[in-house]
């Protein structure tokens, strides 16, 4: 049986009430394990952090105390793999926190040839630099997932604009120049913040600039960002097909995931 540490201590599954998970407006980070390493944790903490900030929320444990927490919880349930989720939240007068694996889906290696199915959700988030959890966005965006048998939706704000992945962040490719929305307008993610990393290395250009939905049908591919998919390939949003193997997309992902593998080593020899 899986258990989770709190601020309370170490509880079992029994003991402690899923819904902490997914409370409204609560504080949230989630962090890949591979090989027994939280993945990019330094950045996971700093954007934490920030949100914790936003949100007018006081946090006391500071980095190493944050990663040993992690290690104890990987030891206590014996996995090497998977997702972690932090969850900071207030309750009444008290700050209550926990961490827990949860369950976590990531593509067949199939699906990075052929691509994952998207659409577009005419919905924004409210304060979306900060992590928060917020129900009405996600549960309409899981509803039309669901009911069109989609890998994800994107969502569009007032103005028309492309702005994230309900659970991702997006880019659009088109004459080896990649854009995706201002980190001012997005929840950026830490796999995004990655990947324009990898961008500059490999030489690229990137224009920070949200994409119109009129304008989707210019652009040669696109792709998602996020903690379970990594860099995953785009082949539809709606009926509006897109190349799955651009050379420029499929030298990036060769290269974030080496990034990947230099940050588990460099963490297991260090």
């Amino acid at each position: 049986m899986d258990v989770v540490i709190t601020e309370k201590g170490i509880l079992n599954t029994t003991e402690f009430s899923a819904e902490m998970l997914n409370s409204d407006h609560s504080v949230y980070e989630v962090i890949r394990i591979i090989d027994g390493i939280a993945l990019f944790l330094e950045d996971h903490f700093a954007r934490l952090t920030s949100s914790l900030q936003i949100r007018g929320f006081q946090f006391e444990m500071d980095i190493s105390e944050f990663k040993f927490k992690i290690s104890e919880l990987i030891k206590l349930n014996h996995r090497q793999n998977g997702n972690v989720k932090f969850v900071f939240s207030l309750d009444g007068d008290e700050f209550r926190w926990v961490f827990a694996f949860i369950p976590h889906s990531y593509p067949d290696p199939e699906v990075y040839l052929l691509g994952v199915s998207t659409n577009l959700h005419f919905a924004e988030r409210e304060n979306p630099n900060a992590k928060v959890i917020q129900n009405m966005v996600r549960q309409g965006a899981n509803q039309m997932i669901a009911d069109q048998e989609l890998y994800e939706v994107l969502l569009v704000d007032r103005k028309g604009m492309i702005t994230e992945g309900s659970r991702s962040n997006v880019f659009l490719v088109k004459d080896e120049v990649f854009y995706t929305a201002p980190a001012s307008s997005i929840l950026a993610g830490i796999t995004r913040l990655k990947v324009l990393e990898c961008l500059k290395e490999l030489g690229y250009s990137i224009t920070e600039k949200a994409v119109h939905v009129n304008e989707i049908n210019l652009f040669d591919a696109v792709f998602l960002t996020g903690t379970s998919p990594k860099v995953l390939p785009v082949n539809a949003i709606g009926k509006q097909l897109f190349n799955t193997q651009l050379t420029c997309v499929k030298k990036l992902i060769d290269y974030y995931n080496n990034k990947i593998d230099q940050y588990i080593k460099s963490e297991k020899y260090s």
